[in-house]
């Protein structure tokens, strides 16, 4: 639709080449790998997973079967670069090039994980950051006459911060219909700070 509108003649072969490497081969493939997974993966698991998406704000937008696979190709990917790097290597043994091989690749295994942590501590350390800004707000706006759901509008369009998206998506869930109470609620659990649950 966009190339038609610019007045562009080009065929669907074009459009689709004309896209990012990584968004044609390397998400569709490790995507098609995460549902083979999911297969085999507890559920228990794909839902840890998933609740760990949810508090780092997921940030590679993927869902938990997709990043289970991630450990695999990162662990692929970190190993291989120290076997052909070593190959070529005159300094180390063999032995010693092996055991590097095989640390890295565990590395590269638990990399996703080690992402996923700082990511999450990033997220809920700018939230406790921006929370007595947003409070002082949230009462200035609601004393001045607004509603509650006004005044949280008003949070959202003053900063461009980790919990002013997350109080814009509470207004979006608002509006299509969901509870207030509810979507407060899940907000809190999607930010997991016990500062946020007893606001």
């Amino acid at each position: 639709a966009e190339f038609s509108q610019r007045g562009d003649v080009v065929s669907l072969e074009q459009i689709e080449l004309s896209q990012p490497f990584m968004d044609r081969v390397i998400l569709p493939i490790v995507h098609r790998l995460g549902e083979m997974s999911s297969r085999f993966t507890p559920q228990h698991v794909l839902e840890q997973t998933r609740r760990k998406l949810e508090l780092a704000g997921n940030p590679g937008r993927i869902d938990a079967s997709t990043f289970m696979v991630l450990h695999f190709v990162m662990a692929g990917v970190f190993g291989g670069l120290v076997l052909l790097l070593s190959l070529g290597s005159k300094t180390f043994t063999l032995p010693v090039k092996m055991l590097l091989v095989l640390v890295f690749t565990l590395l590269g295994y638990f990399f996703p994980d080690l992402y996923l942590k700082s990511k999450i501590d990033s997220r809920q350390k700018q939230v406790r950051k921006a929370m007595p800004d947003a409070l002082d707000l949230l009462t200035i706006c609601v004393e001045a006459g607004l509603g509650f759901d006004a005044a949280l509008a008003k949070v959202n369009e003053k900063w461009d911060n980790e919990l002013s998206m997350a109080l814009g998506r509470v207004i979006r869930e608002i509006q299509l219909g969901k509870l207030r109470r509810d979507a407060l609620r899940d907000m809190a659990e999607r930010l997991g700070i016990p500062e946020m649950t007893s606001f």
